[in-house]
């Protein structure tokens, strides 16, 4: 599996290595324009253009009442990961999503965002159903642990702090796993996007 970064010739584009800061991540609008993402990683599971990853995991913005962009052949997770609760329309079923909440649903369908009190962030894991299965585990960590290797991706922290070779990770950073395992210590919650080959027939 290939993880890719911004490219290093944005203006915003984050340092090289495997700490992503959170605040060096440029917003991207939304394909349909109703909001903006800000993106952690993507990658390939086979030999493929870049320019149409197999998975994405970004953070989202929802400031108002807007609908989610289509994503024909993905599956979708998110988590709450902003203080405040939000009201997902998904295909006409409305479910309260407070911090830490998760669901999951495809990319073709209608999908429907409404901050409950004020605007919230998701973390959004997109994962082609032909190619790749998503998932994002949920984690407490306290002391020194080994994160990875295994099939894990990323990993974020959603509260607390963590350190890695002298560098601290707070909200919303996150640490590129890439396949090798790492050494963290400290106190945090934290979201791990695990990847790997998909184990459904391709899609025609």
């Amino acid at each position: 599996m290939t993880i890719d970064h911004i490219p290093l010739d944005h203006p915003m584009a984050p340092p090289t290595g495997p700490v992503v800061r959170a605040s060096t991540l440029p917003p991207t609008p939304w394909r349909n324009g109703a909001g903006v993402t800000r993106r952690i990683a993507s990658g390939t599971i086979a030999s493929r253009s870049t320019d149409h990853p197999d998975w994405t995991l970004s953070l989202a913005d929802i400031e108002t009442d807007c609908a989610f962009s289509l994503f024909p052949g993905m599956r979708r997770t998110a988590v709450v990961v902003g203080d405040d609760p939000v009201d997902l329309t998904v295909n006409g079923t409305t479910h309260t999503l407070a911090l830490l909440d998760r669901i999951g649903f495809d990319g073709e369908d209608d999908v429907r965002a409404t901050p409950a009190r004020r605007p919230t962030r998701l973390l959004n894991l997109m994962a082609r159903r032909e190619t790749c299965d998503g998932t994002l585990t949920l984690r407490n960590l306290r002391g020194a642990h080994t994160i990875g290797p295994d099939d894990d991706a990323v990993l974020t922290v959603l509260a607390g702090s963590l350190e890695i070779d002298g560098k601290e990770l707070r909200r919303w950073d996150s640490l590129l796993l890439e396949g090798s395992p790492r050494d963290v210590t400290g106190a945090a919650t934290v979201a791990v996007a695990h990847i790997h080959p998909s184990t459904e027939e391709s899609l025609p």
